[in-house]
């Protein structure tokens, strides 16, 4: 039986190089993507979705874990609880979604659209997490406080055997990572044309 769940000898996608890595089970590929190209030209969520699109064609049942949000209206007239969320959207059971919230140290009666980004995101993914070993997910407007919190979230997943391939900015790669099961891609600016 194999770890590994993905492996690409490397490919070009619009124009760029995604440079060959291999993805096994207890691992996470970080790839950075500059936020414009050699030519100044905005690249960054672009690139990322067209990415997001290829690897769910190439790796079987790999959800995104997109932030969720409901029409404004409807937000106002009935708030979407975390309970709801996970119960109901996320279809967890009640004493799991009670785990889960409690680890992230939040109310079942907490709004989603109240909590911090930081930690609704971390919500999502942990959500994502409970019926899947593999996901997608990005790091994009994760702040400078909220983004150790997200990782040491995303670190305990991925300890216990789960796998993703997340998103960055370029330009917040670190010359180390914070935890030595992350495998990190820098996607280069190509030279202007």
């Amino acid at each position: 039986m194999t770890n590994t769940i993905f492996y690409s000898k490397g490919f070009k996608i619009n124009g760029k190089l995604i440079p060959g890595f291999e993805l096994q089970k207890g691992r996470l590929i970080r790839i950075y993507i500059p936020n414009f190209d050699g030519d100044n030209k905005p690249l960054g969520s672009y690139l990322m979705f067209e990415l997001i699109k290829y690897f769910q064609n190439k790796i079987p049942k790999s959800p995104w874990a997109k932030d969720y949000w409901q029409p404004r209206l409807w937000e106002l007239l009935r708030p979407l609880t975390v309970e709801r969320y996970l119960t109901g959207k996320m279809k967890i059971g009640k004493n799991r979604a009670r785990e889960l919230s409690q680890g992230l140290q939040i109310s079942l009666n907490d709004k989603l659209d109240y909590l911090s980004f930081s930690i609704r995101k971390a919500l999502i993914i942990k959500a994502y997490f409970v019926n899947h070993d593999f996901i997608i997910f990005d790091y994009y407007g994760v702040d400078a406080m909220g983004i150790r919190y997200l990782e040491d979230v995303v670190n305990g997943e991925i300890e216990n055997g789960k796998s993703a391939i997340a998103f960055d900015n370029l330009e917040y790669a670190c010359e180390n990572e914070p935890y030595g099961n992350i495998i990190p891609i820098k996607i280069a600016i190509t030279e202007p044309s």
